[in-house]
């Protein structure tokens, strides 16, 4: 029995090696175009404007907006991109009833989830396309663009077709933000100014009875794209920051940037995974255009 323990942990070392050896990806930085983003010092601070306040009525203003444009990226390294890495790069237009998405997601080691995809709604119909050949999948080096070969053929989708639009539409984030009570102590409710854009940063409760109460939904996404067992899962606190603007008489997100740090023991393998997570989104309003090429390969 002792030699089959031990032959078994041989096999496991010499996999999560062979593993190991080819995750050879590294976390790639993403700074936003917007020096004040998430670094307040020296700004001029709002009278009477709470940051909280602020992201949920910008929020909300997003939420019912029919014309914009969202243009998102992704990095994602788990032990300095020794055990995995997962870059994206989406881009996400709305205009009126229709709703157009794709992404390319480009994964290297543990990862498995590379794909480029796009989905489609046309006011009544959804339709999408899913490529998983990772071979099509590429990353520049230089520049960290992400590109495909083939983005695949559009398919009628046969999902929920409402709560996929509104995940499209409406999801910011998995941690619960409807009250400010579930914020960080050390939260800084200031709002600051520059050049008419508005700058604040949300600091969530991410303690190990915040996340397993609050914020489970959160919790239970970070083991299941990791695979960490949740004894002994912790989560610094997480940062949003926002750039907001007054377009048209009322309050919109510009760019929002969201950074997680967090680390657990991998359910399969004996190691303790560190992992760190941006996630940088950039708005522009008024201006959304599906396009032909955004919809080739689509035959109603």
């Amino acid at each position: 029995m002792k030699r089959v323990i031990l032959i078994s942990a041989i096999v496991a070392v010499m996999v999560l090696s062979a593993v190991l050896a080819a995750a050879c990806g590294e976390y790639t930085e993403l700074k936003p175009k917007d020096e004040n983003l998430g670094n307040h010092e020296g700004l001029e601070v709002a009278d009477g404007m709470s940051a909280y306040d602020l992201v949920m009525e910008a929020y909300e203003n997003w939420c019912n907006d029919t014309n914009y444009v969202r243009e998102e990226f992704f990095s994602f390294a788990a032990n300095n991109g020794v055990i995995a890495t997962r870059d994206t790069h989406l881009i996400r237009k709305v205009k009126g009833d229709e709703i157009y998405s794709q992404e390319i997601i480009y994964g290297t080691g543990f990862d498995s989830g590379s794909c480029a995809k796009k989905y489609y709604f046309d006011g009544t119909n959804a339709y999408f396309t899913n490529n998983t050949n990772a071979k099509d999948l590429t990353m520049d080096e230089d520049t960290k663009e992400l590109s495909t070969a083939s983005w695949g053929e559009f398919a009628p989708f046969t999902g929920d077709v409402a709560e996929e639009n509104r995940v499209l539409t409406e999801h910011m984030t998995t941690y619960d933000l409807t009250s400010r009570d579930y914020l960080a102590d050390e939260h800084d409710d200031k709002v600051y100014i520059a050049d008419g854009v508005y700058y604040c940063t949300i600091t969530i409760d991410c303690s190990e009875e915040a996340m397993k109460t609050t914020h489970r939904a959160a919790l239970d996404e970070f083991l299941a794209n990791t695979g960490a067992k949740e004894s002994g899962f912790t989560c610094e606190n997480t940062t949003i920051d926002f750039a907001i603007g007054k377009i048209d008489g009322k309050m919109k997100i510009l760019i929002w940037k969201r950074n997680e740090v967090y680390s657990g023991r991998h359910s399969a393998f004996p190691i303790k995974v560190n992992c760190k997570q941006t996630c940088l989104a950039y708005f522009t309003y008024g201006t959304a255009v599906i396009t032909a090429d955004d919809l080739a390969g689509l035959n109603k």
